[in-house]
């Protein structure tokens, strides 16, 4: 073979040798503007699993969705959406093979494809309201609002960013916190005219949840800023004819939505009952029947300890995954 053709087939076959190199690191949720993202991108929709137009490097939902289409497809568990060794191993093999893979369409080749810049979202979340006047990240907050009468709207990883700089993914929250070591299991999902209230600020739990009748049990363990909702529902002690005067006088004196305190050496029957019953877990189990149980707001905490927006005046924008914009607000 001569020089000059093995160069010109080389020069056919080292872009794909390229885009084929194997994928040497896990790859998660929440990762931006990562050059082994935007090819895993390119794998996935290569092989039908993703369909955004444009490979961005962000690992947000759309990516998430799309890895765990592909795990499904492949007999990967779990379906977590994780890009793991398993997942890894199983991409690598289908490379190997030599399954070539589909034009890419980088947002960073110079060639702008052609989509709206507007996201399907916009005027179905909206910023009801931001404020960064405080010099302090615990009292900065952006409140966003589902505006629809009848949808049901995934919040998790729409991106919040300020002029100032600021950036904040919103991540998985906790639909009934509290009684699972999970933290973060869930996403977060807003039901027409539901609210989420995100704090700039740290909250040393770091646990971001929906508010429901139980919660103020939370303000023994934690300072919330904002403060958190503090009026539990209590049993109604007149049917409590099994437990002595001295226990109900206790249980009645005893603030809402705390503990009774145990050094009050309560007798058996009197700590069975306030142990199963006078907590968050026990109120929870007592009175999630209800049908407002649940409460109307998710809070979420950024944990950052620098300022999010500026003073002055600023102005915060709501993205969607893809970096479409939803919202916008300036104050």
């Amino acid at each position: 073979m001569s020089k000059l053709r093995l160069i010109l087939l080389l020069s056919l076959f080292l872009p794909w040798f390229a885009e084929a190199q194997v994928f040497t690191r896990d790859l998660f949720f929440g990762l931006r503007q990562d050059s082994d993202v935007v090819k895993l991108q390119n794998f996935l929709r290569g092989r039908g699993y993703f369909d955004y137009p444009v490979s961005t490097g962000n690992f947000f939902t759309v990516t998430l969705q799309a890895v765990k289409k592909f795990q499904q497809a492949n007999g990967i568990t779990p379906l977590g959406g994780y890009f793991g060794p398993k997942s890894r191993a199983v991409a690598n093999q289908l490379i190997s093979s030599g399954q070539a893979p589909a034009p890419t369409l980088s947002g960073t080749d110079g060639v702008k494809p052609s989509m709206s810049t507007t996201s399907p979202l916009k005027g179905k979340i909206a910023i009801s309201y931001a404020s960064g006047y405080s010099d302090t990240p615990e009292y900065e907050s952006v409140t966003l609002e589902n505006r629809t009468e009848k949808e049901n709207l995934n919040i998790t990883g729409l991106v919040l960013e300020s002029t100032r700089g600021g950036r904040f993914v919103i991540p998985n929250g906790n639909e009934l916190p509290g009684l699972s070591g999970d933290i973060g299991r869930d996403p977060i999902v807003l039901k027409p005219r539901e609210r989420a209230i995100i704090t700039a600020g740290r909250q040393s739990n770091r646990t971001d949840f929906r508010t429901n009748l139980c919660v103020g049990y939370f303000n023994e363990l934690s300072t919330f800023t904002p403060s958190i909702y503090s009026s539990c529902p209590r049993q109604d002690t007149r049917g409590l004819t099994s437990l002595s005067d001295r226990c109900l006088r206790i249980i009645e004196s005893t603030s809402n939505c705390r503990k009774v305190d145990q050094s009050l050496l309560l007798d058996s029957n009197c700590s069975q009952y306030v142990n199963q019953h006078l907590s968050y877990a026990g109120c929870v189990n007592d009175f999630r029947s209800r049908s407002d149980f649940f409460g109307s707001e998710w809070y979420i905490w950024m944990q950052r300890r620098e300022e999010f927006m500026r003073n002055t005046h600023d102005t915060v924008i709501l993205k969607d995954a893809g970096e479409r914009e939803i919202d916008r607000y300036g104050y």
